[in-house]
C-alpha cells in the first residue's frame, strides 16, 4: 500500500468515516507485516511519555465504545449500530486501534505531516448539528456527515481557514480578508471571504454541489477553476465524469434540511432514498433499478417516523415499500421509469 493511500485510510478511521471495505483494507495492511513496529517520532523522554499518555487515553476511549468481546475470541465483533463493521478477532481489532492511534496521534500532536492539530466532528444518522468555529463562522452539519478543521489558521498573512467536509454542510462565514475560508469536499475546493453557502459531497454519490445563498465563492477541482458563484447559483459536478454545470436555484429548497425539512424538488427516487437512508440509517433496495430514475416532489418534516413516511410515499408515488426490520432494509417495487 502506498503512503498516500495509507494516510487516507488512517484519516478516515480516526475521523469516523471509514467504510467496512476500507477498514478491511487497513486490517489487511496491518496483518501484512509491511510495518512491524511504530517508531516514536522523538527521542525526548518527556515528549515520548506525553505521546504514550495520549495514545493510552485514545485507546481506552475506543475500547469503552466497543461492546465486550465475545466468549469465543475468534468470533466477529459488532460495533454499535450506526457504525457497523464486521471485524476479525477482537485481539486484531485492538492491535489495529493501537497501531492507528499511534500513527494518528503522532501526526496530530507532533506535526509529522506539517499540519496543525485537528478538531473533528462526526454527525450520526437522524441528526442535524450546529457548530461555531473559532473565527465565529457557523456550520450546520447534516445527518451522516463529518467535518474536520484546524482551531486556528496557519502562520503568515493570507493563511487560509481550512475545513474538510464529508457529506453536507451549510456555512455562514465570518468575514476575514486576511484569512480566506477554504472548504475541501471530495475533489472540490471552495474559497470565500465572507458568505453563506452549502456544500454537498457524499462518498459514493454521483453528484456533488456547491450552492451560494449570499456573497461570492470560487470553486475549483484539482486541475482548474470550475466557476465563480454568486447568490442563488449552484455548481453541480458529476463525480464519474468530472463535468460541471451551473444552474439557478431556489435557495430555500437547498437548505431546507437546516430547518428540519426533508425536501425534494424533482429529484430522482435514487437521490431521494440516498438522503432518506442517511437520515433513518437504513438501506433502500430497488426491485427494478429503473424505479430509481422516477422523479418526485416531496416535502416532509424530519420528525416523521420511517413507518409514517413509507405510508405517505406509498400513497403519493404508487410504489410499494417493504420494510425488513431484521435486515434493516426497505425494498421498493412498482412501476419503473424508462
Amino acid at each position: 500500500m502506498d503512503a498516500d493511500r495509507l494516510d487516507e485510510l488512517i484519516d478516515k478511521y480516526a475521523f469516523g468515516t471509514i467504510t467496512p471495505e476500507e477498514l478491511q483494507e487497513l486490517l489487511e495492511w496491518y496483518r501484512s507485516a509491511e510495518i512491524l513496529t511504530v517508531e516514536w517520532p522523538t527521542d525526548k523522554v518527556e515528549e515520548m511519555d506525553h505521546l504514550r499518555e495520549r495514545m493510552l487515553l485514545r485507546l481506552q476511549a475506543q475500547i469503552r465504545a466497543v461492546p465486550e468481546a465475545p466468549v469465543v475470541p475468534t468470533r466477529p465483533m459488532a460495533l454499535p449500530r450506526g457504525r457497523i463493521f464486521r471485524l476479525g478477532a477482537w485481539q486484531a481489532a485492538a492491535c489495529l486501534v493501537l497501531i492507528v492511534s499511534s500513527i494518528w496521534i503522532a501526526r496530530q500532536y507532533l506535526g509529522l505531516t506539517g499540519r496543525p492539530e485537528w478538531v473533528a466532528v462526526s454527525n450520526p444518522a437522524g441528526k442535524i448539528q450546529a457548530i461555531r468555529l473559532p473565527d465565529n463562522s457557523e456550520v450546520w452539519l447534516n445527518a451522516a456527515s463529518a467535518i474536520r478543521y484546524a482551531p486556528r489558521p496557519g502562520k503568515g498573512h493570507d493563511a487560509p481557514r481550512e475545513i474538510w467536509v464529508e457529506g453536507e454542510a451549510y456555512f455562514d462565514v465570518a468575514e476575514d480578508a486576511a484569512h480566506p475560508f477554504v472548504v475541501h469536499a471530495g475533489s472540490l475546493t471552495t474559497t470565500v471571504l465572507g458568505t453563506r453557502f452549502d456544500v454537498k459531497s457524499f462518498s459514493g454519490e454521483q453528484l456533488a454541489s456547491v450552492s451560494v445563498l449570499s456573497g461570492k465563492v470560487r470553486v475549483r477541482d484539482s486541475a482548474r477553476v470550475l466557476d465563480v458563484l454568486t447568490a442563488a447559483r449552484q455548481l453541480q459536478v458529476d463525480a464519474r465524469t468530472g463535468n460541471s454545470t451551473t444552474v439557478t436555484i431556489d435557495t430555500s429548497q437547498v437548505v431546507g434540511w437546516r430547518q428540519g425539512r426533508l425536501q425534494f424538488s424533482g429529484q430522482t427516487m435514487e437521490e431521494i432514498t440516498a438522503s432518506l437512508a442517511r437520515w433513518y440509517n437504513i438501506q433502500f433496495v430497488f426491485a427494478d433499478p429503473a424505479i430509481g430514475r422516477c422523479r418526485y416532489y416531496l416535502n416532509f418534516e424530519n420528525t416523521i417516523s420511517l413507518q409514517q413516511l413509507l405510508a405517505v410515499l406509498k400513497e403519493t408515488t404508487d410504489l410499494n415499500f417493504q420494510d425488513d426490520v431484521a435486515r434493516h432494509t426497505v425494498t421498493i417495487s412498482g412501476k419503473a421509469c424508462h
